[in-house]
């Protein structure tokens, strides 16, 4: 596999992936590859070279020990060349190994710490010393986002209720900030490129905004088919499923326990009001009690 952007008659070639062991991979030449097969189909419409090292490069990626540089782009790569989420071209078998791997990514244990979300591998960093924060970007976004696009509607319900059960406080808070962040692709079948939430509930990851449901990009071919980034029947069962288990006083419960996390690393006041503002934007886009 080559690089997809490039001038002149000389085109670099990612050799260092032809070797057997995907320890042995240098990081670079991964991390462009995962950035070609994400970028390229979106710019160049399909090229079967690309297709056939999708098909190669993601099992092997999840055999590395480190992972966590590559793991959005890895979920972009997916968004990119998975673009009907009913995957009809894929085995049947390929939907659960998905979301067996990387939708389950954040649940290893080198992402919590005593029960608590925030590991040793920095994946999952639910606060960090940012001006806001509560992270609900990133690798959490990428997560949340590829579970609930290709997990089947009546497992929704399930799904949410254990992300929910997870007695965490971070977690929990983070969680409805992403609610929040994702309103617009539940609620509006809205697209991840037209994202325009302000900075308190940025929810993009790595190459977020390339995704518009389309390849090639409608910039370059206006007329080029259009998938939902998150098909009804899905975001249905989520706001019915939302209903279900989760309220405002519940919500608020969760913002006391964040208030009685020692936040000595982040910025206390923004970090709470960013929380508050989520919990509102939740209650009233969502329809909650």
């Amino acid at each position: 596999m080559g690089e997809a952007w490039f001038m002149g008659s000389e085109r670099e070639m990612y050799t260092g992936l032809m070797q057997s062991d995907p320890q042995d991979w240098p990081s670079r030449e991964l991390r462009d590859a995962l950035e070609a097969l994400t970028t390229g189909p979106k710019a160049f419409g399909h090229i079967d070279e690309w297709s056939e090292w999708f098909e190669f490069l993601p099992p092997r990626v999840l055999e590395r020990t480190e992972d966590r540089d590559v793991y959005e782009l890895l979920v972009s790569a997916v968004f990119v060349h998975c673009l009907d989420p009913a995957l009809p071209e894929f085995p049947p078998r390929f939907r659960m190994d998905l979301l067996d791997t990387l939708g389950r990514r954040l649940m290893a244990p080198s992402c919590w710490s005593d029960g608590h979300a925030g590991g040793s591998d920095g994946l999952l960093q639910p606060l960090s010393n940012t001006y806001y924060g509560l992270e609900a970007h990133g690798a959490f976004s990428a997560a949340c986002c590829l579970v609930l696009r290709y997990l089947d509607a009546e497992a929704v319900d399930g799904w949410l209720a254990s992300v929910l059960a997870i007695d965490d406080a971070a977690w929990r808070c983070v969680f409805v900030v992403w609610l929040a962040g994702a309103s617009t692709l539940v609620l509006d079948a809205g697209q991840p490129d037209r994202l325009e939430n302000p900075q308190h509930l940025d929810i993009d990851w790595n190459w977020s905004f390339l995704h518009d449901g389309s390849d090639p990009s409608r910039k370059l071919e206006p007329d080029a088919p259009q998938f939902a980034f998150f098909p009804e029947p899905q975001a249905q069962a989520l706001r019915a499923a939302l209903k279900r288990h989760l309220d405002l006083a519940t919500m608020v419960r969760w913002g006391e326990q964040l208030t009685a996390l020692p936040l000595a690393d982040v910025d206390r006041t923004t970090t709470l009001w960013q929380y508050d503002a989520a919990v509102l934007h939740v209650v009233e886009r969502y329809g909650l009690n």
